[in-house]
């Protein structure tokens, strides 16, 4: 990579990456050393082992870290030193270094084309940024704005380590999201961290603790797009049990919210939006899901098409990919359940073709729901069909959710 691509995909300063470069002793400081381990541990196996291979060779030709590790260690306890020095800590906190945060925090909710890790990354800076400048002040307005950018950043790293396959992580972080909104007094980030919560107990396939989350924050959602988009993700609960009366009747309750949403905006939607904001979009794609999981094809293919429709219109740099390719691959399914192989291909074209990096866990649990649609009798001896599983297939092996350091 170059030093401006190796450094957006670390998250860090390009300066930072070009003197590693040229000074190749360097010893990077504890937090670069997080970020370089997640790295690694972010690799395929086989560019791993090459990389540990590489790393023996040269540590077998210079027989020691040498004198310039010295020099490294100067540099990195230094700037530790003093980014945690205690003058800087006593003094108060600017009102200004708060507004940055939310303002950074806001532009990282709404870059969705970022990979899950890079989020991850950012949002922990984020998050323990706010955490620093909480155990500073203890004005309450201070600190409740600051509860906030925490809970938010716990969000994204609750969203996004789900993700990249850390289930139980991504539960705990959910969990510690709605605790800081909670201190917070913010009503609105503590729906949607429910409604989180409520997402991964469905893909865990247990409905009823999604349903029991449902009961607990329709007790603290405002009204409006809070309430809406818990009654869409609830629908996908009613699915998964199997009840297509209940998905109506919820979907049905979501169009009144969606009536008093347009005169009562909501402050976490539209100030900070992004990943937090819901629209008509995800509204979509949610029907879309419960849909395919009643089997239901034609509905299930008119929701997901209009979701598309939305997301397409977005501005391109705030286009979330991760959300278009598993609403393309929802597409795949419904056409697969109206027995059009044609169609679902057509709509796989470009999940099938994304880079290792921008794949997650969502995009792989809906393409097996694929690769078992494939294998049912419809499909036998279809060649074109069983070419179209083998490429899944491949795809799935191909990709792997790397821990994280």
């Amino acid at each position: 990579m170059t030093n401006e691509g190796f450094a957006g995909w670390l998250g860090i300063a390009v300066r930072t990456v070009a003197y590693w470069h040229s000074r190749p002793e360097t010893v990077p400081g504890s937090g670069n050393q997080e970020l370089l381990d997640a790295a690694v541990d972010r690799l395929s196996d086989a560019v791993r082992s090459r990389f540990f291979r590489s790393l023996n060779d040269v540590a077998e030709k210079r027989g020691s870290a040498g004198s310039g590790s010295a020099v490294g260690d100067v540099v990195s306890d230094a700037a530790d030193a003093i980014a945690n020095d205690s003058l800087l800590s006593s003094i108060g906190v600017p009102h200004d270094s708060i507004d940055a945060l939310q303002q950074d925090m806001g532009l990282l909710a709404r870059s969705g084309g970022m990979a899950a890790f890079d989020t991850f990354s950012s949002a922990r800076r984020l998050r323990d940024e706010a955490r620093a400048l909480a155990e500073r002040t203890r004005r309450p307005g201070d600190l409740a704005d600051l509860f906030v950018v925490v809970g938010q950043g716990t969000s994204l790293m609750a969203s996004t380590a789900f993700d990249l396959g850390h289930w139980n992580e991504s539960a705990a972080l959910a969990r510690a999201a709605t605790q800081y909104a909670d201190l917070a007094g913010h009503a609105s980030l503590r729906t949607w961290t429910y409604g989180l919560q409520m997402t991964l107990a469905n893909w865990r396939n247990e409905p009823d603790a999604a349903l029991s989350y449902f009961g607990r924050a329709l007790r603290v959602a405002p009204d409006g797009e809070p309430k809406l988009r818990l009654r869409y993700i609830a629908a996908r609960s009613h699915a998964l049990l199997d009840d297509p009366a209940s998905v109506a009747a919820v979907l049905d309750a979501a169009q009144r919210d969606r009536e008093a949403a347009e005169g009562r905006p909501d402050e976490l939607a539209t100030a900070t939006g992004g990943e937090f904001a819901f629209g008509d979009a995800r509204a979509a794609a949610c029907a879309a899901a419960a849909w395919l999981d009643l089997r239901n094809g034609e509905q299930a293919g008119r929701y997901a098409r209009e979701a598309l429709r939305v997301f397409q219109a977005l501005p391109a740099a705030r286009r979330p990919y991760s959300q278009i390719n598993g609403t393309n691959i929802d597409v795949a399914a419904a056409h697969l359940q109206m027995r059009d192989k044609d169609g679902a291909a057509e709509a796989l074209r470009s999940v099938l073709d994304l880079p290792p990096h921008k794949r997650n866990v969502s995009l792989t649990g809906r393409l097996a729901r694929i690769e078992r649609l494939l294998k049912e009798a419809t499909w036998h001896g279809d060649a074109d069909a069983q070419q179209l599983r083998e490429r899944i297939a491949a795809w799935l092996s191909d990709t792997s959710a790397r821990p994280l350091a």
